[in-house]
């Protein structure tokens, strides 16, 4: 049976009085794009560092993909267990420095922090793995528009 009385008084609410009306979006269709985020790797600055030369820059990032896909992958396997600290302080490192080179310096600082945690065998290291490899998924997405143009 349904109670017709108001929302606030089935859940002992005070009277709401005015209120102002929100319009409600619809969640976008299965397919569509995402908002855009916020670039992790600074284009300009790499593109100024080359001396403009996009190609260049596009190269490194298709270079960089190839790499980047498997490393998500072996830091999924880490995160979940497989593997031992050292292996992930190692690829970490990796990560680190190649991160660094391209400019991407929210990967390169979380890669920082899942090797200093892997060397000194911090549990916490296989949870910062996780988060690497996740992060790294969006660097790859990344990467792949700038070398589709």
């Amino acid at each position: 049976m349904e109670d017709s009385r108001p929302c606030d008084a089935l859940f002992n609410l005070p009277a709401l009085g005015s209120f102002t009306v929100i319009e409600q979006t619809q969640p976008a269709p299965c397919g569509a794009m995402d908002p855009p985020t916020e670039a992790l790797v600074d284009w300009p600055g790499l593109e100024t560092q080359f001396r403009g030369k996009t190609r260049f820059v596009t190269g490194l990032a298709e270079k960089a993909l190839k790499n980047y896909r498997v490393s998500a992958e072996r830091l999924q396997q880490l995160a979940a267990g497989d593997g031992e600290c050292a292996d992930i302080a190692f690829l970490a490192h990796s990560i680190k420095g190649t991160a660094g080179s391209l400019k991407a310096f929210e990967v390169q600082a979380l890669a920082a922090a899942t090797d200093q945690a892997a060397r000194i065998a911090d549990p916490q290291c296989r949870i910062l793995a996780a988060r690497l490899a996740g992060l790294l998924q969006r660097l790859i997405t990344e990467l792949e528009a700038r070398v589709k143009g």
